[in-house]
């Protein structure tokens, strides 16, 4: 009965289960994936597994992590002078993008010395003999293009240090008979670095040296896996071995440990996010470390030999070690383990020697560690200021160009410095190429205007020492009005005088704000006032009392307002009429001029607030 109630016929099989594995089956017919994990697991090591092997592995992982990192950066980065910097600063200020970068940044050094490590184990083992002489020349051929790949990528911050960079090597290339100014113009867009150089290395750097090195990289692979590892020996003593689990897992422990020593230097350290770009900063670029050995040749072959240094020598390097499967054929195999060694001692040697010797150099050379140690600070400086206010539209450059303390030393440098020093107590500091005038370090403060009023230093090198002031009027009273003291309680008296009057010139000069003194300082303040009033105003003015013309006046003596107009027209009526000007020349006579004027209005400005150190509200005296 129980038949006769059934849909299925009598003698018909039970139905099957459906497979909890159908949807792995469905995938394997339409992708035979299984076929090539199949060919994966039972790959076979004939030398058995080996610690060495796995330096190859690890260095094909860095690259895939280069290549990951590289495109999640794509998504925040913006190719070009004015925004580079700014969208590297962006993704900086968040602790994911900054691992982020540090990680594509390290995992970058990683490669290279996992390249480094892995061509010395292929020469060592001879891993590169027949049949797999195609493996040893593509991963040879991978070398100027993986360094074509990291040259292109080091000025993609908008770095001062990059763009120096990419400018000198364009110029190295530029040397290369025939088709280098081509390809100085591929590199960097024209003749010099320019709008375009960042858009050019862009495209080279996440387009065309990826799609070429990945082409390459899959032939390279190709070879290796249709031709398996070898570490060169030509008789086999023990029996292969499979691939899985044995070399397998020790790739992973490699590789971890590179990852992890990666991870914790990107989280740790982080990627260096250097002073933007300026044509106005003055720096000595230096390569990357990889890169030293070329740039120590340099010293050895100059002007018209330098392209012995960076063409002809790296040509015929390549091209040697490209022959050395022919060279190893030739050799018995006594002699072909010597000729293994010697070409590893003697080329990597080589750029090691090269390259400490580079670093030694720079080591010992002050100027350049003085310059190094000055982009730093312009460094942190720019970084500080991008946090604090956001990068200008007109591109990051503007946060130091707009920043007094910053752009007025170099200002100062230029235009004032044939004469003027401005060094601390302790000798640091912009020193005049000649000093002819005083030194202008805290000018306007109490305590310079202290020194100035002391018959001491007056007229010693800080103050009127090198000028005809030395020996005018000022001066002369000074020294008279303490020789006329009788006594060290009179001479002491006077030294307080003086101090009330310098405090009330910092007054003028808003460096002492009343709000800030206890009774008897604000008494000590009006002391001053009153001393200058009747003391000074022969020949100097201050507020309503004295007249213009015979020194200059002290009204907001050393304020942003007194500087402003000293520095524009020293031959101003306030300052130093007719012929009472020692040589000091008019800055900013032409304030509605669009040109004529030695300072520009905004320079004029940059210059006053460092003077005074009134660069950050946070940092102000």
């Amino acid at each position: 009965m129980s038949t006769l109630l059934t849909d299925q016929p009598v003698d018909a099989p039970p139905a099957k289960s459906p497979s909890r594995h159908a949807w792995l089956d469905w995938l394997n017919d339409r992708t035979s994936y299984r076929y090539g994990l199949r060919v994966l697991f039972q790959r076979e090591l004939p030398d058995g597994p080996k610690w060495g092997y796995s330096i190859a592995s690890c260095l094909l992982w860095m690259i895939v992590i280069q290549v990951v990192t590289g495109f999640l950066l794509m998504t925040t980065y913006s190719p070009s002078l004015a925004t580079a910097w700014a969208s590297v600063h962006f993704i900086e200020r968040d602790a994911s993008g900054a691992f982020l970068r540090g990680v594509h940044h390290y995992a970058a050094q990683a490669m290279f010395v996992l390249f480094l490590a892995h061509l010395i184990r292929v020469l060592l083992t001879a891993a590169f003999r027949a049949p797999r002489e195609l493996v040893w020349v593509t991963g040879l051929l991978m070398i100027p293009l993986v360094l074509a790949w990291a040259i292109t990528g080091n000025p993609l911050s908008g770095s001062q240090r990059g763009i120096s960079q990419i400018d000198v090597e364009g110029n190295i290339i530029a040397t290369t008979p025939i088709v280098g100014p081509l390809l100085q113009r591929i590199l960097i867009g024209g003749d010099r670095v320019g709008n375009l150089t960042l858009t050019h290395l862009y495209f080279l750097h996440v387009g065309l040296l990826p799609a070429l090195a990945t082409a390459l990289l899959t032939f390279h692979l190709w070879q290796v896996y249709r031709y398996g590892l070898s570490g060169g020996s030509t008789s086999r003593t023990t029996t292969p071995q499979k691939y899985w689990p044995q070399q397998s897992v020790r790739n992973m422990i490699v590789l971890s440990i590179v990852l992890g020593t990666v991870s914790i230097l990107a989280w740790k350290v982080g990627a260096p996010l250097e002073v933007p770009a300026d044509p106005e900063i003055e720096n000595s670029p230096r390569p990357e470390w990889y890169l030293l050995s070329l740039f120590e040749l340099r010293h050895y072959f100059n002007g018209p030999w330098e392209i012995v240094a960076t063409l002809i020598i790296p040509m015929a390097v390549l091209l040697f070690l490209i022959s050395v499967p022919r060279i190893d054929v030739a050799c018995s195999r006594r002699v072909s383990a010597v000729f293994r060694v010697s070409v590893v001692v003697l080329f990597f040697g080589g750029w090691s020697w090269l390259t400490l010797s580079s670093m030694a150099r720079d080591r010992q050379d002050e100027q350049f560690q003085a310059s190094e140690a000055h982009l730093r600070e312009l460094s942190e400086r720019a970084r500080m200021l991008a946090d604090r206010h956001g990068v200008p539209l007109e591109g990051a450059s503007a946060l130091l160009r707009n920043d007094p303390k910053t752009r007025g030393p170099r200002l100062f440098a230029r235009h004032c410095a044939n004469c003027h020093s401005h060094t601390d107590e302790s000798g640091q500091g912009i020193v005049a190429v000649e000093s002819s005038a005083p030194n202008l370090y805290g000018f306007g403060t109490r305590r310079w205007v202290a020194g100035l009023l002391d018959p001491d230093k007056i007229s010693g090198p800080e103050y009127f020492g090198n000028t005809r002031a030395a020996e005018g009027d000022m001066a002369g009273m000074i020294h008279d009005l303490f020789d006329s003291a009788s006594s060290d309680e009179e001479r002491t008296e006077l030294t307080a005088q003086m101090d009330a009057v310098a405090l009330a010139l910092a007054h003028e000069a808003g460096y002492v704000l009343v709000t800030q003194l206890d009774d008897a300082a604000q008494t000590r303040l009006n002391e001053g006032r009153e001393l200058i009033n009747t003391s000074c105003i022969d020949c100097h003015k201050f507020h309503d009392e004295g007249d213009l013309g015979s020194a200059p006046d002290l009204t907001g003596y050393g304020s942003a307002d007194w500087l402003r107009g000293m520095i524009s027209d020293p031959n101003g009526e306030r300052f130093y009429p007719d012929d009472l000007n020692d040589r000091m020349p008019a800055f900013h006579s032409q304030p509605h001029a669009a040109s004529g004027n030695m300072l520009s209005e905004d320079e004029l400005n940059l210059l006053i607030a460092w003077l005074r150190q009134e660069w950050d509200e946070a940092e102000s005296r």
